[in-house]
């Protein structure tokens, strides 16, 4: 059984020991039974702290149908008076002093929430995050320590256990020293908390104004004088969307011009990757036009999204459309991109994607400067470079609407994996899907969740549960997560707060380094792969795969970097000519329809050098796509960053106020 799989079930039987529990505590004050009421109610705190430690999706579903958190414990001490009331006078003692507890503990557990809430709320009305900028002469506080923030209700919830536990006590053994000390320990624990949040609140609370923040932000991109910048938004903000940034940091590190990365969201922090480059995060209009980069004369765009008219009104600045991958798809030839000054494609296929564009886009805004992420792919050596012949499938995800639904997971994804499983060779499959597969189509989370079991349910016949290959290597991968997650821990938490980004940048990506190579050392060589975390990357991937089937997509395209073998599938079962002429990508792949019809033909090119008549052809569609190998594509690229970073510079030359008589020029502020 797969380890998502083994969650999976975990959760339920988990979720299902929480709610007997809660049966269990609602029988008990009927039968009146006080030793079933206590063991239900320990077993529902325990099924608690489990489903939250797993951070089960059984959590939201709880949430969604009125049984969340908050709920459960008002359910549980609600109960806990009802039965003391069954058994005992409703006046008595015991039910006094449990109700005064918990009044006053939820008096407390109120201050504590809405102290955190004033503080959050407080920082996010600053008007910019950033990264890489030293801002330290604001004077900005840390925030109090995370294990007082972070998962605050729970914590302050759970503080009910002294006081639910004495009055069991009291009212098995009738010694009212039970629910006395059990409702001291709670009340004093709850206001402890508050007594220590305190100071770390107060000191949070002490912020600059936005003037004064945006005065400091402005001398310091004054000090680093920022040429080209990257601009991202997106309003449906995750980590499977920050891929469209991602994939241009290290490209943007190259080169020559001075780079800063300009994001909208203060979530995509989070998911944002490691890099060298300085980051500014401004959610609102108004504060990110009083942002000052009087060098700066490009912005690159990775995505299309309406609050990029909040940078496209600088009119000093020349802003090009890079994408995030060039495809058939109707996004890598929207009508929307003539607003840009420039679109900057991979090589000819971009271009003729725009040109048939009538009235939309002209011939002098498009740029080929190929793909510069795609250098560290291996090509193919016309043969299998594999010890088991390997493919790799990679289907695109479902898209946002049916109309538009480029997907092979739902029709034929998973008859696709059996027809591969059962070849009449040995074959290695690796499935690497897009990240949001499944978010938008229950159809598409499906097929995807069939074809991961068929993956692991033919790992465990052949290699049973003993998957890894060593226990070492197991220990070692699970060091270096360690210390990847150590390193990308930013802020309070940081165990390394005196590190550089640059230095920062460097070890991770050392670290993912290592960690790839274990990956793939870890596992039998002729063992499945489901890859859905960010090791290994999709280009390695790439570099230890033979074949590659896939959809409609910029993935496809990048894979023809490889020169490697590739199939495609045709879904609405046009002719070839037809489908090959519509989709460019398709030039010089093997074509396969629902049933996979087509497939044996891919194989047997991979397996057979002689019988891949398509070799030729993924030369030439190799330059057609990505344009020639020299120069480097990072090169290009570069070389259209510089010329047009001149242009700019042609047309709205810098000013340097402070060299002008009598200005003095912007001064640091004074650490507060």
């Amino acid at each position: 059984m797969g380890k998502q799989k083994r969650q999976a079930v975990l959760g339920v039987l988990i979720t299902a020991a929480l709610v007997l529990s809660f049966v269990a505590m609602m029988a008990a004050v009927v039968m009146v039974s006080l030793p079933v009421f206590a063991v239900a109610a320990a077993v529902s705190y325990l099924a608690d702290l489990l489903l939250h430690t797993a951070e089960s999706s059984t959590l939201d579903r709880l949430r969604d149908s009125r049984f969340g958190l908050t709920i459960r414990f008002l359910i549980r001490q609600f109960l806990l008076l009802a039965l003391c009331g069954a058994i005992i006078d409703l006046d008595s003692f015991v039910i006094q002093m449990t109700a005064v507890g918990l009044l006053l503990l939820f008096t407390l557990q109120l201050v504590y929430g809405a102290m955190i809430k004033r503080v959050k709320s407080e920082r996010a009305a600053l008007p910019f995050t950033t990264r890489g900028l030293d801002l330290e002469a604001l004077g900005i506080r840390r925030l109090p320590h995370p294990f007082l923030t972070s998962k605050h209700v729970r914590k302050m919830l759970h503080l009910d256990v002294p006081l639910v536990a004495g009055a069991i006590g009291t009212v098995a053994t009738d010694d009212w020293k039970y629910v006395t000390f059990g409702g001291i320990a709670t009340v004093w624990l709850a206001f402890l908390a508050v007594l220590v949040l305190l100071p770390g609140a107060r000191n949070a609370l002490i912020l600059p104004t936005p003037d004064e923040a945006l005065d400091e932000l402005n001398w310091q991109l004054g000090q680093y004088r920022p040429q080209v910048a990257l601009y991202f938004t997106f309003a449906a903000v995750s980590r499977d969307f920050m891929y469209q940034v991602n994939m241009w940091l290290e490209s943007l590190e190259e080169l020559d011009l001075r780079p800063i990365i300009v994001l909208r969201e203060r979530a995509t922090l989070r998911f944002l990757d490691a890099t060298s480059v300085p980051v500014i995060c401004v959610p609102k209009a108004e504060y990110l036009a009083r942002v000052e980069m009087p060098e700066l004369r490009v912005t690159l765009y990775p995505g299309n999204a309406g609050k990029n008219v909040h940078m496209l009104q600088r009119h000093e600045v020349k802003h090009v459309f890079i994408g995030h991958g060039d495809s058939d798809k109707l996004a890598s030839s929207n009508r929307v991109s003539k607003v840009f000054d420039e679109i900057w494609v991979a090589g000819r296929a971009g271009r003729d994607r725009y040109e048939r564009i009538k009235h939309a886009v002209t011939a002098h805004q498009i740029v080929e400067v190929g793909r510069p992420q795609l250098m560290p792919l291996r090509r193919w050596t016309g043969s299998v470079d594999n010890e088991i012949p390997t493919v790799i499938y990679a289907p695109t995800w479902e898209g946002w609407t049916d109309d538009a639904c480029y997907t092979s997971v739902i029709p034929a994804g998973e008859h696709l994996i059996r027809t591969l499983l059962s070849y009449k060779e040995q074959l290695r499959i690796i499935y690497k899907p897009h990240p949001l597969t499944g978010t938008r189509s229950p159809a598409a989370a499906a097929a995807h969740r069939r074809i991961i079991a068929l993956l692991q349910e033919d790992n465990t016949r052949r290699f049973g549960r003993k998957i890894l290959d060593s226990k070492t290597a197991a220990r070692r991968l699970a060091r270096i997560d360690k210390r990847l997650a150590a390193l990308q821990e930013r802020g309070v938490r940081s165990k390394y707060p005196d590190l550089t980004e640059a230095e920062r940048t460097t070890r991770i990506r050392k670290f993912r380094h290592q960690a790839g190579a274990l990956y793939w050392d870890s596992l039998p060589v002729d063992a499945h792969h489901v890859v859905t975390d960010k090791v290994p990357t999709l280009y390695d991937c790439f570099n230890h795969s033979d074949l590659l089937i896939g959809d409609m997509s910029s993935v496809v395209s990048d894979f023809v970097a490889t020169r490697k073998p590739y199939a495609i599938f045709n879904l609405e079962g046009l002719p070839d000519a037809e489908f090959r002429n519509e989709q460019r990508t398709a030039y010089a792949s093997y074509l396969l329809d629902a049933e996979c019809n087509g497939l044996e033909t891919a194989l047997t090119a991979m397996l057979s050098v002689d019988q891949d008549v398509m070799a030729p052809y993924r030369e030439q569609l190799k330059e057609y796509l990505l344009g020639p190998d020299n120069p480097p594509s990072t090169v290009r690229f570069a070389e259209a960053a510089n010329t047009l970073y001149r242009s700019g510079i042609r047309d709205f030359p810098v000013e340097h106020p402070d060299q002008q008589p009598g200005f003095p020029g912007p001064q640091p502020r004074q650490p507060a």
